[in-house]
């Protein structure tokens, strides 16, 4: 119990710390971006600070298997840096005797994550939508947030890329089944104008698709325009079930099972397999650390970071292709259960102390890499001086 104790005490600290420092970074980051969206209300501050509160779960998926991942690195490698690692093993414990505590903590750390991406998240999606939708009524304006798919009339979605200074947007998508067939509309860039109570979205250089299979219509188009009523000026007030990133968990699981369409069944899995990426990351955790004991932490915290930008990018592309309907929804499980089988392997060779090759030529290149920055720089002070 000492040791455990002993353990929990060096990978607090810099736990808390790497997370309280990311999260702020994300936060600040998020906050200036809302400001330009908020400024004309009276009580912007009050409505950032909501907004950003209500952003929180899905920052916590992100931030916290990376604070634990970093801070269980930096603990491994300054009980090496210190010699308290070789005395251990020297007397007899292995290291999963070692670090018993983190086995307990990541499950833990597990369980909260999925609560948080199952019940959490999506209640944060729909409210922040749904504060977004009233500001835009006090505005008394309609704006659309980059990225995202806003369903804020009857039968019209629309998705936006980007917005320049000139308030034109680019990478436009309309769905307008308003008379119950999908007519989609593409365009490079659109202009979004009131006029009464009329939007008018004047779309330049696109592509309109109506219909479904054989039975599919195409015309390209260099201007189109199309009126949509807004009967007061104001959107309804949003309910979880119109989009599948702010449905409930009874709501996504019925919608991935009655339509089977390819956004549910990723958005499903992703809610299941996010806080599955903690586990991932602790048997990684290990391996990464000793063998880095030449180039120090900083050998220990480059090959961390390399594996944080795979894992988070493979899981990206999966989600994408998975919700276009390119890939089946299983492969976003394989990728995570092939992390893990390699994660798990790697710790019980490191166990035996045989680990792969791969790990030890990996160190080598970190310790060199890390050697010649350090040279250069020497180098250039010396210059300078």
């Amino acid at each position: 119990m000492i040791l455990d104790r002993y353990i929990l005490r060096l990978w607090l600290g810099p736990f808390m710390g790497g997370l309280i420092l990311v999260m702020g970074v994300l936060l600040l980051g998020r906050a200036l971006k809302l400001l330009g969206t908020v400024s004309d209300s009276g009580q912007a501050w009050a409505l950032i600070a909501e907004l950003l509160v209500l952003t929180m779960p899905y920052f916590l998926l992100l931030t916290v298997p990376m604070a634990f991942f970093l801070s269980m690195q930096n603990t491994i490698s300054a009980l090496q840096q210190n010699s308290e690692m070789d005395a251990l093993r020297a007397s007899g414990i292995s290291y999963t005797r070692i670090f018993r505590s983190f086995f307990g903590l990541v499950i833990a750390l597990w369980l909260a994550l999925t609560y948080t991406s199952m019940v959490l998240l999506p209640q944060g999606q729909l409210g922040f939508n749904n504060i977004l939708t009233k500001i835009y009524a006090m505005k008394g304006v309609i704006t659309f947030s980059p990225q995202r798919f806003t369903q804020g009339f009857d039968g019209v979605t629309v998705y936006v890329d980007g917005e320049d200074e000139q308030g034109t947007y680019h990478g436009v998508i309309l769905e307008d089944h308003r008379d119950g067939v999908s007519v989609i509309y593409t365009a490079e860039s659109a202009r979004f104008v009131m006029i009464g109570n009329y939007l008018e979205l004047k779309m330049q250089r696109g592509v309109r698709l109506e219909g479904q299979a054989d039975d599919q219509r195409m015309l390209t188009f260099d201007d189109y325009v199309v009126s949509i009523p807004v009967s007061d000026g104001n959107w309804q007030k949003r309910v979880s079930s119109e989009h599948v990133t702010m449905m409930t968990v009874v709501e996504l699981w019925q919608a991935m099972n009655k339509s089977g369409k390819a956004d549910a069944v990723a958005e499903w899995n992703r809610r299941i397999l996010l806080p599955t990426t903690v586990l991932v990351l602790f048997f990684f955790a290990l391996p990464l650390s000793i063998t880095q004991k030449r180039s120090g932490k900083a050998g220990s915290l480059i090959a961390g970071i390399a594996l944080l930008v795979v894992i988070y990018n493979v899981q990206l592309m999966l989600h994408r292709q998975v919700s276009q309907g390119a890939f089946p929804g299983w492969t976003m499980w394989a990728s995570q259960i092939a992390m893990m089988w390699l994660g798990i392997f790697s710790w019980k060779r490191a166990e035996q102390g045989h680990m792969p090759k791969v790990f030890s030529r990996v160190g080598d290149w970190l310790y060199w890499l890390h050697q010649a920055i350090q040279h250069r720089v020497a180098h250039r002070w010396e210059k300078k001086s």
